[in-house]
């Protein structure tokens, strides 16, 4: 395996955020894998406004991708390739998990349970390659838990049985085969899976907002895209970013909204870029509600501006469009912030990276993701402008008192050849071998350092939950967001499967290992920059009786 290539900023505020760059269009010429060659495509954030957003945001519906499922019923998945009509022009070959119910066919479809479900998924491997199915963020047992563990060889079968055992919230299913997941989550391998509870239906109705209407999901990607619509993917490269964002499986696209409240489930769903999302119209930046993260509701509403969406993030936020005028535009746009990519222990730079994702946005530059185009509705149909009352939306606990609990000291490190660690273990040469084994029913206190000379790591735990119990040493803008004596900002105030620990920074994690499985059961802790993931950043840890 090469070295990765790697970038060196400086390290600072972050700043706020940016109007598109303008100037000329960019090209470029290049070749990308399986004989792609990127000519003459522009880099779309330097065109003018109306060459963007063409294409309406793709929803939920009943067929094609994104089409949505009940799991209330057995399911069987296909994972094949397939051609999709994405962006204007030739198809794009998509891998996907295809499957069909009703007669109708569903490509990455929706999924939708309820807690306390028992869901029974099939696979047929119909690729070239072994591939998986992992249930992001669900509490499972090893066999369901989709990992690289268990992979499913080119032309196999299984099936998943699982019983949904977590809060309502939105969670997501991908391709999780050790050293391929970049590779086949960027040529489509994901989709949403939304969990509901009678906790989240309550908040449902009162807010008066149906899902598929006013009550969406975005999911957020970035992919390379060559000339012919190719999607195309380069093997060891570093920190995988594209030139084209996809919204719902829709590039750049427009969505209408009435002017009235809306609440978004954002998921990023890329394989390494960063997200610092907002809802921007003109100069002004509209004010959110964050309701939810990764595990679900949180206990009560906080105000904010934006907030940073790693790989493999979700954030539930309502947005107000009611002060705004018929034909008024909003933008839903990632913010400029300092990358903070300090990689230098492996000595002289290396070429720019960027040269591997020509007309991409470097990570840490503003980026257009959707706009919002606010039509008339009849004041009949126009729904009250005040939200209820949002200060007990839900019941979580307060965070544990965690005194004597052990703690488990790890360590994000890059080694003077380039190659990532979490303390000195890294997967290509430690293996399936678990690096330390957890008493079932203990709780322990993870304390996650990662080095100054490092980037941000976005960190995920398989088969448990956390919650957040202090930052320290944080970056500027990371400590500006603190709403507790312990560094916690909103996005931590609930439970999680996924962190950023930024470079130089400390996070305390209080995790709960009791679940109801007996035996021995081996998980994954790695960083979902998919890319690190699979050059090593990864390791495996068991569960015992």
């Amino acid at each position: 395996m090469s070295d990765p290539q790697r970038r060196r900023f400086l390290i600072g505020l972050a700043v706020g955020g940016a109007a598109t760059v303008a100037g000329p269009v960019a090209m470029w010429r290049w070749t990308g894998g399986h004989g792609h060659t990127l000519a003459s495509a522009p880099d779309l954030q330097l065109l003018p406004p109306q060459a963007r957003f063409v294409q309406p945001l793709r929803l939920p519906g009943g067929e094609g991708l994104m089409a949505q499922i009940d799991l209330n019923h057995a399911l069987d998945l296909s994972a094949q390739s397939i051609a999709q009509g994405l962006f204007p022009g030739a198809a794009t070959t998509l891998w996907s998990y295809v499957g069909k119910v009703g007669g109708r066919e569903a490509i990455n479809p929706l999924l939708r349970a309820r807690r306390g479900d028992v869901i029974d998924v099939g696979l047929d491997n119909r690729l070239s390659e072994a591939t998986t199915i992992h249930w992001h963020g669900l509490s499972v047992d090893e066999a369901n838990d989709g990992s690289g563990l268990h992979p499913l060889a080119a032309g196999q079968r299984r099936r998943y049985r699982l019983r949904i055992d977590n809060r309502a919230g939105l969670y997501w299913y991908h391709a999780h085969p050790h050293g391929r997941t970049g590779v086949q989550l960027q040529r489509g391998l994901a989709g949403l899976l939304l969990i509901e509870d009678e906790e989240e239906l309550a908040l449902r109705a009162r807010l008066g907002m149906r899902w598929g209407e006013r009550d969406l999901p975005l999911m957020i990607s970035d992919k390379q895209v060559a000339a012919d619509n190719a999607i195309v993917y380069k093997d060891g490269a570093d920190d995988w970013i594209g030139n084209r964002v996809l919204v719902n499986w829709t590039p750049e696209p427009y969505l209408e909204v009435i002017p009235a409240w809306y609440r978004f489930r954002l998921a990023n769903v890329a394989n390494a870029r960063l997200l610092r999302p907002c809802f921007q119209a003109g100069d002004k930046v509209l004010p959110m509600q964050l309701i939810g993260c990764d595990g679900g509701l949180l206990e009560r509403a906080w105000p904010i501006d934006d907030v940073f969406l790693a790989p493999a993030q979700r954030v539930d936020v309502l947005v107000d469009f009611s002060a705004l005028a018929p034909g008024d535009k909003v933008v839903l746009r990632s913010l400029e912030y300092v990358a903070m990519e300090n990689e230098d222990e492996s000595g002289a730079f290396l070429p720019d990276p960027m040269g591997d994702h020509p007309g991409a946005a470097a990570m840490g530059e503003a980026l257009d993701l959707m706009e919002l185009r606010v039509i008339d509705c009849a004041p009949r149909d126009r729904p009250p402008a005040r939200l209820p009352e949002l200060s007990a939306i839900s019941k979580i606990a307060p965070l544990p008192d965690t005194g004597d609990w052990p703690l488990r000291a790890l360590r994000l490190r890059m080694d003077e050849q380039g190659r990532w660690f979490i303390n000195d273990w890294n997967f290509h040469i430690n293996g399936h071998e678990p690096a330390f084994s957890i008493k079932r029913g203990s709780r322990e206190v993870w304390e996650i350092r990662n080095s100054m000379t490092s980037m941000p790591h976005p960190i995920h735990l398989h088969g448990f939950q956390f919650r957040v119990l202090s930052r320290a040493i944080s970056p500027p803008d990371i400590r500006g967001r603190q709403v507790t004596p312990g560094g916690l900002n909103p996005q931590d105030m609930g439970f999680n499967d996924t962190v950023v620990v930024w470079p130089g920074e400390i996070v305390r994690l209080a995790i709960d290992f009791s679940q109801p499985f007996t035996g021995t059961q081996r998980y994954m802790l790695h960083c979902h920059n998919l890319e690190h993931e699979d050059m090593g950043m990864m390791l495996t840890f068991a569960v015992t009786d």
